[in-house]
C-alpha cells in the first residue's frame, strides 16, 4: 500500500489541525488536475477518485502542522508524484529538534505509520464504505 495524498480535513475545537493520508495499492493515475500548476488554482478538485482509494487513515489530536502541495502557489500535484516535492511536510524550524517530517508520494503504509508514531501519534483508520468495483 502506498501513499497517494494528504488532504487537511480542517481544525478541530482545540485549534488541532487534521489530517487524511491516502493509500492506494497502484501508483499510476490518469488525473488531470494533478498536471495544473501551481495546485492552488484546482483546491476542491485534486483529490484521487474513489476507484483509486484504498485505505485511508486520519490524523488527528496532534501538534503536527503539515504544508501540502496541493495548496501550493509554485508546485503541482504532478511535481510531488515525480518526486521534485513531498505530498505534505512540516515548516523548517531551527528551534525544532525533532526530525522534520516529510512524507512523499508512493511513500510505503508502515513508514508513514512509523514517522507519525516516532512523534507519539496514532493514524486512525477509516473504513471506507463505498469502494467502486468492489
Amino acid at each position: 500500500m502506498r501513499l497517494i495524498y494528504v488532504n487537511e480535513i480542517g481544525s478541530d475545537y482545540k485549534g488541532q489541525k487534521q489530517y487524511e493520508f491516502i493509500f492506494s495499492e497502484q501508483v499510476e493515475f490518469d488525473i488531470n488536475e494533478w498536471l495544473h500548476i501551481p495546485a492552488s488554482t484546482y483546491p476542491d478538485s485534486l483529490s484521487p477518485d474513489l476507484e483509486y482509494i484504498d485505505l485511508v487513515v486520519i490524523l488527528k489530536n496532534s501538534d503536527i502542522v503539515l504544508d501540502l502541495v496541493q495548496n501550493s502557489d509554485y508546485f503541482g500535484v504532478i511535481d510531488a508524484v515525480d518526486g521534485v516535492i513531498s505530498l505534505a511536510w512540516e515548516k523548517f524550524d531551527i528551534e525544532n529538534e525533532d526530525e522534520r517530517l516529510t512524507f512523499s508520494f508512493g511513500e510505503k503504509y508502515e513508514k508513514v505509520l512509523e514517522k507519525v508514531e516516532q512523534r507519539g501519534h496514532k493514524l486512525i483508520n477509516e473504513d471506507l464504505n463505498f469502494k467502486i468495483g468492489s
